[in-house]
């Protein structure tokens, strides 16, 4: 009996033996970078995109064509919605599909082979589109994207490769070819206007346009989607580069980044105005009493000197003055600016409106987006003067900065909204603060005091106070 209990002891451990001898300890990895395949493009996505040959509607794919490229644009971040852009050495198109979450199978970087036959081409104001099957709804055809069906039958997914490089342009360089690819933009910087704005509406999920600038003022739309989910954040106040794919809508370029690591803006502003500089003195010395044109390429360079946060002057309205402090000049533009109190800023004022509003020489309906800041935090020079000197000077002096010394103004303990009067031992003048003005209810000072103020007009020589702070005891 032992031996026979031995001998299938000794079998049953030659049994265990062998089964985990020929186990493989060390499981394989699945391929680096997705899954191999043998799939072989027949057409670029140049000649692809030529076969849509109906703008504004469906063409259907009739021959056996298969295209090949690399995902450059996917929906991960939410700029892209049921849409995924893919890229060869010869161009890109967007493809559509009825579904969403498409990263998960198609991130930024995966190769994708397509069988297009029975697929469509279509176009989106003028942006070509590659989709899957078209429905009528309410007498109108609309593609629906490929749905889940064609999605198994119609894309294979090749390895992961990685993005291709953007290709580095200037924005007057950019054209059709360059649609739906991957670009970079160097040496651009966000409109003035629209620089520490969110990139879209995350609140009510509006999409929203915002206007790129490089050094030599050519401008790029960058559009960015409400759902995207950097929508809420700012747009940087540097210049830098920007990566992302370029896409198209009726006749204007537009851009879509991917996400907030392709915005690298830290660098110092360039104005990114055009034209010829010119001092503010020989702007002004154009004018000669009726409203006139500028000449063409011409801009103008200033410090602010009005203060749009305590709000003395209307929001449209910047009082700009020479570096020097030797003259100075109200710009009006055609919608609030964003400049603050000691801004060095450009202003491109090629071809527009010279005139007078009110005996107030200005610069007038001037588009935001002419203008850029190119430094911060100068201080405006100050002409100290009596108020007599203004009063025989103010046509020279007007809409630069005077320092009023042992002077009073009426009305002491009353508020200072209104007009007051300014008096020193040589004259005096009338000095009027808007009722909006964020210090217009504090009290006039009695005594004497020392006065800054911008020497304006309205039918008559004044002063307006930039803040609080120009009245010093």
């Amino acid at each position: 009996m032992k031996n026979k209990n031995w001998f299938y002891a000794a079998v049953s451990a030659l049994f265990i033996y062998s089964f985990f001898g020929c186990v493989k300890r060390e499981f394989d990895e699945p391929p680096v970078g997705g899954e191999p395949v043998s799939v072989k493009p027949n057409i670029s996505i140049a000649e692809l995109k030529k076969l849509h040959v109906t703008p504004g509607g469906f063409d259907t794919i009739k021959q056996d064509l298969i295209i090949g490229g690399v995902v450059v644009m996917d929906d991960r971040s939410g700029n892209y919605y049921k849409s995924l852009v893919i890229q060869d050495s010869s161009g890109g198109i967007e493809v559509r599909f009825n579904d969403g979450f498409l990263y998960n199978q198609f991130p930024i970087g995966r190769q994708i082979f397509i069988y297009c036959k029975d697929l469509i081409l279509t176009d989106y104001n003028n942006l070509t589109q590659l989709t899957g099957s078209v429905v009528e709804q309410g007498g109108v055809l609309d593609d629906v994207g490929l749905t889940e069906a064609q999605v198994r039958r119609k894309i294979v997914k090749g390895p992961m490769v990685g993005a291709p490089t953007p290709r580095t342009l200037r924005i007057n360089e950019l054209n059709n070819s360059h649609i739906s690819t991957l670009i970079r933009l160097e040496q651009v910087q966000f409109i003035a206007a629209d620089t520490g704005k969110t990139y879209a509406e995350p609140i009510t999920k509006n999409s929203l346009n915002r206007t790129l600038i490089d050094c030599s003022g050519n401008k790029l739309i960058l559009r960015s989607s409400g759902y995207a989910d950097f929508a809420g954040q700012r747009t940087p106040a540097g210049n830098g580069s920007i990566v992302g794919v370029l896409s198209i809508f009726g006749t204007t370029l537009q851009m879509y980044i991917r996400d907030l690591n392709d915005v690298k803006m830290t660098g110092a502003r360039c104005s990114g105005v055009g034209g010829q500089l010119m001092n503010i003195r020989d702007l002004r010395s154009l004018f000669t009493g009726s409203t006139m044109q500028i000449p063409a390429d011409r801009k103008i360079r200033g410090i602010v000197i009005s203060d749009r946060i305590a709000n003395n002057t209307d929001g449209r309205n910047l009082f700009v003055q020479s570096v020097d402090g030797s003259a100075g000049i109200v710009v009006r533009f055609t919608a609030n600016h964003s400049y603050n109190l000691g801004d060095e800023v450009e202003v491109d004022v090629s071809n527009m409106e010279l005139s007078q509003f009110n005996g107030l020489l200005q610069v007038n309906n001037v588009p935001v987006d002419r203008s850029a800041a190119v430094a911060s935090g100068r201080t405006p020079a100050v002409r100290t003067a009596t108020v007599a000197q203004i009063n025989a000077n103010g046509e020279q002096w007007e809409s630069t900065l005077v320092r009023i010394t042992g002077a009073t103004i009426s009305g002491a303990g009353t508020a200072l909204s209104g007009t007051k009067t300014v008096s020193d031992a040589t004259g005096s003048i009338p000095m009027f603060t808007r009722t909006a003005a964020t210090f217009a209810n504090a009290p006039t000072p009695a005594g004497t005091v020392s006065l800054t103020a911008i020497v304006s007009e309205f039918n008559g020589r004044q002063i307006i106070l930039r803040n609080l702070n120009d009245i010093q005891p």
